[in-house]
């Protein structure tokens, strides 16, 4: 997974049916009589019973936030704002993928590009994780002049709170802690994302944001 330089939070991509159940009576025939007619089963005998179709869990919808102030992005990050710093909103298509849409929500702690920051992502039609192994720093290049890459550790799970929503999650973080990537993808292509840079937030924090998001952006 790489950052672009020019841009401090962009992560490129890399990367009920009905059961019928048909039933089968089965009837034994006894000898007839020549010119008799096999009876038709009384209405007191009892039909064998057909096996009730297995009940189905329905799949959670989602919808892409209007904008960071429809869906609470500020309370929803909570203490995990930098401090002072003020919601920059972007919501536009993803390059490259016509149908995605994304809503960002991120909060800088100044201009600085190693400055604290936090995002809250919320991305449709296309899923936002990637699978690359290695990240960019911001600002590297330009102090080194050159690319500086930094390996990152990867663990995707599961949690009770994800499942409840038909979700997984996948932490991404660099080795040395400087960028923590938290993402939930959800059914619909529907993926709830956090960024924090420079910042201390832990995962359980970062987790209980993209839950808390992702249950206020269901249909």
């Amino acid at each position: 997974m790489r950052i672009d330089p020019s841009s401090r939070l962009f992560w490129f991509v890399t990367g009920a049916g009905t059961l019928a159940v048909t039933g089968v009576v089965l009837a034994s025939c006894g000898v007839l009589p020549v010119g008799d007619l096999p009876e038709l089963p009384g209405a007191d005998e009892e039909a064998a019973p057909s096996p009730s179709p297995e009940p189905t869990t329905e799949q959670a919808s989602f919808v892409l936030p209007a904008s960071c102030a429809e869906i609470g992005a500020e309370e929803l990050a909570g203490e995990l704002v930098p401090a002072g710093a003020v919601v920059d909103e972007q919501a536009a298509e993803v390059e490259g993928h016509p149908d995605a849409e994304q809503l960002s929500c991120v909060w800088h702690a100044g201009t600085d590009v190693r400055a604290e920051s936090f995002s809250l992502v919320f991305t449709l039609n296309v899923d936002p994780t990637g699978r690359a192994q290695v990240v960019r720093l911001p600002g590297a290049q330009e102090e080194m002049n050159w690319e500086v890459d930094v390996d990152v550790d990867v663990d995707s799970y599961r949690s009770a709170e994800a499942d409840a929503l038909g979700g997984e999650l996948e932490y991404v973080s660099t080795v040395e802690g400087s960028s923590r990537n938290l993402y939930l993808s959800l059914p619909g292509e529907f993926h709830v994302s956090v960024t924090a840079m420079y910042s201390e937030a832990t995962r359980e924090e970062m987790e209980r944001v993209v839950i808390a998001a992702a249950e206020r952006a269901r249909a």
